[in-house]
């Protein structure tokens, strides 16, 4: 069975820091921008382009933030933060799947997962509607039975996918952070009958 995660709402979002962000990658423009961790999410790693810990600020944006926590783990742009905690459990299950950047946070270390293996849609069964939004998405198993985390281009590789393996270390762990579904098309942290009654 191949899941979909996805941040929940319940907890503080990260940002990078972007004088760090520019000093690393030079200022933002048309020529680096494919490479610019902060602003693509092609699959590519960062080894010998990032070689300090990535600082993460997860400072409420809002009031109604302040009291929300930080999660365990958080996918942004189809990579994965994960607290120390989190690194313990997962990175004997993922660390072929990718690399993992140090990162450092409220005076803490954590990690940033950048998944590196590609899988390709099962065009039979996966759909977009005529506004280019996805409503079904599937993989044929034998493509990504080699892999415990991964992600596709067909959804430009914004979403990350994992095999239950990996599922059950998060939720046996008790990690916070993410919402956990089989609806593969789905972007929301929640059941989609819960989308449709809030539309």
């Amino acid at each position: 069975m191949i899941y979909n995660l996805i941040s929940a709402y319940n907890y503080r979002e990260f940002t990078y820091n972007e004088a760090q962000i520019n000093n690393i990658f030079g200022a933002l423009s048309e020529g680096n921008i494919d490479k610019r961790i902060d602003m693509s999410s092609i699959p590519q790693s960062y080894k010998g382009i990032i070689n300090e810990p990535l600082i993460f600020d997860f400072s409420p944006t809002e009031k109604s933030q302040e009291k929300l926590s930080i999660p365990d783990l958080s996918v942004r742009e189809g990579r994965l933060f994960l607290t120390d905690k989190a690194y313990d459990v997962l990175e004997p299950l993922i660390k072929n799947d990718g690399e993992f950047l140090s990162v450092t946070y409220e005076n803490k270390i954590g990690y940033f997962f950048i998944p590196l293996r590609v899988v390709d849609v099962d065009l039979k069964i996966t759909m977009k509607n005529e506004w280019d939004e996805i409503t079904n998405l599937g993989f044929i198993e034998e493509d990504t039975k080699e892999y415990n985390i991964f992600r596709t281009e067909y959804d430009v590789y914004y979403r990350l996918y994992c095999q239950e393996a990996v599922k059950e270390v998060i939720e046996n762990a008790g990690l916070t952070g993410l919402y956990i579904t089989t609806d593969l098309a789905t972007i929301y942290p929640h059941d989609r009958s819960e989308v449709d009654k809030l539309n």
